[in-house]
């Protein structure tokens, strides 16, 4: 198992593959993504920065296990960012109650500017997400990064939900239920999110790094190469 820490250029290197790896046959919202961000060069540049800097907190962790834990914390901060954006889309908000929430988390820009805003940091956050916890499980070889962080964005997408559903006050100005339950559900995020912090290292249950090395053709070139060249052009 692993014990080293991982350099800079390895935690970029094996993000780049796996964008590219989701493109290819990831689940469909992994590939949605990962085709958005490869799409557009602009897009790809600014993921790409962002991303870096990310792993730039993780890199300069000289010992794997704060490497791990910085990790974590990362990935705890990339399900916050993207939860907006994944309520307006998993709730369908449309018209005026997509409007107010916007106006709720943006009160300084207009609709159209937030909802914008919004789509891009969803798409930068969710692909950092997906590769961090790719970096966790398949090169720092530690199962936290499935199912246990799994189930920390369940939670905090049903304390999300709730929050959003209960900031708008009844007519009658009573507590909401989804308010009633708020309590509740940020207890359980935190008790997850200790519990994730505190887990041991432990075996990923498959390790899905070989797959990023099969071969996809003598000639074929990958588009994050191709985005590159093109941008250094």
């Amino acid at each position: 198992m692993l014990s080293s820490a991982i350099n800079h250029a390895r935690l970029m290197t094996v993000s780049g593959q796996y964008v590219e790896a989701m493109a290819r046959s990831g689940a469909p919202q992994e590939r949605l993504v990962a085709n958005r961000i490869l799409d557009c060069p602009s897009v790809w540049v600014r993921w790409e920065r962002d991303h870096a800097g990310i792993m730039h907190a993780v890199a300069q962790q000289r010992r794997l296990p704060r490497q791990i834990s910085v990790l974590k914390t990362t990935c705890f901060s990339l399900i916050h960012r993207k939860a907006l954006f994944e309520h307006l889309r998993d709730r369908q908000l449309r018209g005026q109650a997509r409007q107010q929430l916007l106006r709720f988390f943006h009160r300084t820009r207009g609709y159209g500017h937030a909802l914008i805003a919004e789509h891009d940091s969803y798409l930068r956050s969710a692909c950092s997400y997906l590769c961090s916890n790719h970096v966790g499980s398949a090169v720092m070889i530690d199962g936290v990064f499935q199912d246990p962080m799994r189930r920390y964005e369940e939670l905090y997408s049903e304390y999300f939900r709730a929050f959003c559903e209960g900031s708008v006050i009844t007519e009658a100005g009573e507590e909401s239920a989804s308010q009633a339950l708020l309590p509740y559900l940020k207890l359980q995020i935190a008790e997850q999110r200790r519990l994730v912090l505190d887990m041991p290292r432990m075996t990923p249950s498959v390790l899905p790094e070989a797959a990023l090395r099969r071969p996809t053709g003598d000639t074929e070139k990958l588009r994050v190469d191709a985005l590159r060249a093109k941008i250094s052009a």
